[in-house]
């Protein structure tokens, strides 16, 4: 256990929620209850052990959120963790009202995602110099409503979303008029080969990972590319500064870098480019890793996820300090520019 916090105890949320979300939270827990939400119990999908070491028994919404870490590769993930069928239920009705709060899709939701994919575009632009995208092959799995996929369409791509929210995708259909379709990649049209494959935020949501990147590889073309990103464990300390605020249920698993590579090079992808935010691109390799090959970072993840909650309110006054300094240079830039208009005229 990582400390006292992580008991299970209670079920008091570490964020304050709104109305929607205490009504999603309460629909869950009761659909938990009644056995309409089931569990199951997994091996590491990296290295087939069964061997871990329990982390947290609660997420940041106070719900049971039981997190292990692998002993032999490193791995964190939820077990048990509830089966498709619970998790398919559970992203079209409760998922996107306790994560974001609101009752339907908004303008802002959208955006967001269209501010993020100009990331995307700009880091696979990165990994592969003087590419040229008009007339790709777009695909996104996980799109939600379709904002990422929009700025691809901007710059002359061809776009086809999947997703479980029927809310979201209705969204981005009627919106603005994109291919968006309630699914998962196990139902892309069988002729369809991608250029460019976008899972933003999704991977850790996935629960065969080994099933979903087998069926990727047959979807794939010699030159598909994969752009990854989810919210790595290791990227705490500049983004989410404390592990209450990172651990959430709908996240299966909780990658790294390395552990994200040790996935994909074992099921016969290359790793291009990454970073432990975590983004990264990969295509695919003929020469799938052996099993001894996977790099087991067991100890250095289990030292920092010591060393987040050891320093937690370090960190955090850390970010208030850069807060404060970026607003009084803001204010100081202002002045000076005022004084020179000023002297100017």
């Amino acid at each position: 256990m990582i400390s006292k916090r992580f008991e299970k105890r209670d079920s008091k949320s570490f964020l304050k929620l709104n109305n929607i979300q205490l009504a999603a939270k309460k629909q869950f827990e009761e659909n938990v209850l009644n056995g309409k939400y089931k569990f199951e119990s997994i091996s590491c999908p990296i290295c087939n052990s069964i061997k871990t070491e329990l982390l947290a028994e609660k997420d940041r919404y106070g719900l049971d959120y039981n997190v292990v870490v692998c002993t032999v590769c490193g791995l964190v993930y939820i077990n048990p963790r509830m089966d498709q069928e619970s998790y398919n239920n559970y992203y079209d009705n409760e998922y996107r009202k306790l994560y974001v709060g609101v009752e339907s899709p908004t303008n802002l939701f959208f955006f967001n995602q269209y501010r993020r994919s100009k990331q995307i575009f700009a880091f696979i632009e990165s990994a592969f110099t003087k590419m040229n995208f008009k007339d790709l092959n777009v695909l996104e799995i996980g799109c939600a409503a379709g904002g990422i996929l929009y700025y691809f369409k901007e710059q002359g791509c061809n776009v086809k979303g999947f997703d479980l929210g029927s809310e979201y995708l209705q969204y981005g259909k009627n919106n603005y008029d994109l291919d968006l379709s309630h699914g998962s990649l196990q139902d892309i049209p069988e002729n369809y080969k991608p250029d460019i494959i976008i899972y933003s935020h999704v991977m850790e949501h996935i629960l065969d990972l080994n099933s979903e990147l087998k069926k990727l590889r047959e979807i794939c073309h010699e030159k598909t590319i994969l752009y990854i990103e989810v919210p790595g464990i290791r990227n705490i300390h500049n983004s989410y500064l404390d592990l209450l605020f990172y651990f959430q249920n709908a996240h299966t698993f909780n990658f790294t870098l390395s552990s994200l590579i040790n996935l994909f090079t074992k099921n016969g992808f290359k790793f291009i480019k990454g970073t432990e935010h975590v983004r990264s691109v990969f295509v695919i390799d003929q020469k799938p890793m052996k099993r001894d090959e996977i790099n087991n970072e067991y100890p250095k993840i289990v030292n920092y996820i010591k060393n987040i909650e050891r320093y937690r309110f370090l960190l955090i006054l850390k970010k208030k300090i850069h807060l404060i300094i970026v607003f009084f240079r803001g204010k100081i830039s202002s002045l000076n520019s005022k004084k020179t208009v000023e002297k100017k005229y």
